[in-house]
C-alpha cells in the first residue's frame, strides 16, 4: 500500500491527502520532521542517504529526516525514523518536543516542505537501516561544512545545519 501524506498550505495548514507518487510528480507541500544528533563530545550524526531514495539519493544528510505520514505528528515521525534509519530506542514525545528548535519552510521546483527539526544528545549504539543509509559518521561542525563543499549535501540538512549553528553561536 501506498503512502499517504497530508498536503499542507504555505502556513502548513492540512488541505488534502495524496500519495507520496503524487506528492513527488506534482511538488506538492508536505511536512518533514528532521533530528539534529550530537554526541557528548560535540560530534555530529551525518549520514550518506541511499541511491534506492525517492529524493535526493546518495547525497549526505545531516541526522534524521522524515516524511510525516497523514494524520501523523511532527514528533512522532522523529522518534519513529530514529528507530527505523537508527536503531535508537527510548526517546520519549516530552524529550523531543522539549528539544525542538525551529521550524522552516523549504520551496524548489521539486521540493515543497514544511520542516520541523529537532536535537537530540545521544551517545549510544546506532545500527543503521541497511536500506535507507548507505554511510554514517560522526563530525565535527568544521568537518560538515567541509563535506558540504566536497560532496554533494541535502539542500534541506544544509540549510537546518547552518541555521542550528547560527543559534549555537
Amino acid at each position: 500500500m501506498e503512502e499517504i501524506l497530508d498536503i499542507v498550505d504555505e502556513e502548513d495548514k492540512f488541505v488534502r491527502k495524496a500519495t507520496r507518487k503524487e506528492v513527488r510528480e506534482k511538488a506538492l507541500m508536505y511536512r518533514v520532521s528532521r533530528v539534529i544528533i550530537v554526541n557528548s563530545k560535540g560530534e555530529f550524526l551525518v549520514q550518506k542517504r541511499s541511491m534506492s531514495k525517492d529524493i535526493y539519493p546518495g547525497y549526505w544528510d545531516i541526522g534524521v529526516a522524515g516524511t510525516v505520514s497523514s494524520g501523523e505528528s511532527y514528533v512522532g515521525t522523529a522518534i519513529r525514523e530514529l528507530m527505523e534509519e537508527l536503531g535508537v530506542t527510548g526517546i520519549s514525545n516530552i524529550q523531543l518536543m522539549h528539544s525542538f528548535l525551529f521550524k522552516i519552510k523549504y520551496s524548489s521546483a521539486a521540493d515543497n516542505a514544511h520542516c520541523k527539526v529537532y536535537r537530540l544528545v545521544y551517545n549510544g549504539k546506532i545500527i543503521p537501516q541497511e536500506e535507507e543509509i548507505d554511510e554514517i559518521k560522526l563530525m565535527s561542525a568544521k568537518e560538515i561544512k567541509v563535506l558540504m563543499q566536497k560532496e554533494k549535501f541535502h539542500p534541506v540538512g544544509k540549510i537546518v545545519f547552518e541555521k542550528y549553528l547560527g543559534l549555537t553561536k
